[in-house]
């Protein structure tokens, strides 16, 4: 696994941790796409972050082409995307995933 998606899933359990200790009745799961949109094409690496009760998730995309950067696409478990941003990568915190979580699978 690259460092900076290691790094990046790292953070994303912790906020992960973190929303589950606020919203005990919100189950989310987190994957990491390592290979798979790899084998799909892609030069990238992913992480989800699903809400399934509310049929939502969140992909955070690190591309090999644009390292300092990460795309967080918000849709649904079908792949429809409602809304995306770009962040520097190193400047993504806990708290910002915990407000992204919140946001999208409570309010």
């Amino acid at each position: 696994m690259k460092e900076s998606l290691s790094n990046l899933s790292e953070i994303v359990a912790k906020a992960n941790d973190l929303f589950f200790e606020r919203n005990k009745n919100v189950d989310t799961l987190m994957g990491i796409m390592d290979k798979t949109l790899r084998k799909q094409g892609m030069s990238a690496d992913a992480i989800t972050i699903d809400c399934i009760s509310m049929n939502k998730k969140i992909v955070l995309v690190l591309h090999d082409s644009k390292p300092e950067l990460v795309d967080i696409a918000f849709g649904d478990k079908a792949g429809v995307i409602h809304s995306s941003t770009e962040l520097v990568l190193k400047e993504l915190s806990i708290n910002q995933i915990v407000e992204m979580m919140e946001e999208n699978f409570i309010g």
